[in-house]
C-alpha cells in the first residue's frame, strides 16, 4: 500500500531528473543552431561528398576587395603548389560573384567545384598556411593578414555548403 511518504520520495528524484534531461536538450539544440560565425570558420576542414559541390560564401559589401583577393592567394596557392592535390583541387574550383543580393543584402561568392577531389580540404586557411610564402622562415604576417581579412569579410551566414551528384545532363 501506498504512502503519502513513499509518493512524495520519488516525485522529486523524477523531477529533477526531467529538468535536468530537459535543460540538456534545450542547451545542446540552441548550442549547435547559435554557432557564431567565427566558431563556423574556424573549423579545420571543407570537404565534399559529392562530385561536385557549391559552396556559398556572404560577403560584406565594403569587404568585398579583401575576400577577392584572399581568393586570389588561395588560387595561387592551389595552382602553384608542389602538391599535385592541391593543383586538382585548383583545377576544378572556380569563384563566381552573383549579380543579386545574397542573405542580409550580402555579396554572394558562389564556388563551384566541378570534380571534386575526394578526402581533399578545401578550406582556405590550410591552403594558405602551406601554399603561400610568408617571407623569410617563421614569419607569418601575410599569412595572418590573409586570415583575418578573410574572417572579415564573410557575414550573415557565412558560409553554406552543397554537395551535389549529377542527375541527368542535357
Amino acid at each position: 500500500m501506498r504512502t503519502i511518504v513513499t509518493d512524495q520520495s520519488w516525485k522529486g528524484p523524477a523531477w529533477v531528473s526531467t529538468a535536468t534531461i530537459a535543460a540538456l536538450v534545450v542547451g545542446v539544440v540552441l548550442g549547435t543552431s547559435l554557432a557564431t560565425r567565427t566558431d563556423a570558420l574556424a573549423q579545420p576542414s571543407v570537404t565534399f561528398s559529392g562530385e561536385s559541390a557549391v559552396l556559398m560564401n556572404f560577403v560584406a559589401p565594403a569587404q568585398t576587395a579583401d575576400f577577392e583577393r584572399v581568393m586570389r592567394a588561395y588560387s595561387a596557392g592551389l595552382s602553384g603548389s608542389d602538391n599535385a592535390e592541391s593543383n586538382q583541387m585548383g583545377a576544378g574550383l572556380k569563384v563566381f560573384r552573383a549579380a543579386e543580393p545574397g542573405l542580409n543584402n550580402t555579396v554572394l561568392y558562389l564556388w563551384i567545384v566541378d570534380h571534386v577531389v575526394s578526402g581533399a580540404n578545401y578550406a582556405v586557411t590550410p591552403v594558405l598556411n602551406d601554399e603561400v610564402q610568408p617571407g623569410p622562415p617563421g614569419n607569418g604576417v601575410e599569412v595572418q593578414e590573409l586570415y583575418e581579412a578573410y574572417i572579415g569579410s564573410l557575414e550573415g551566414g557565412g558560409q553554406q555548403q552543397v554537395n551535389m551528384t549529377l542527375v541527368m545532363e542535357f
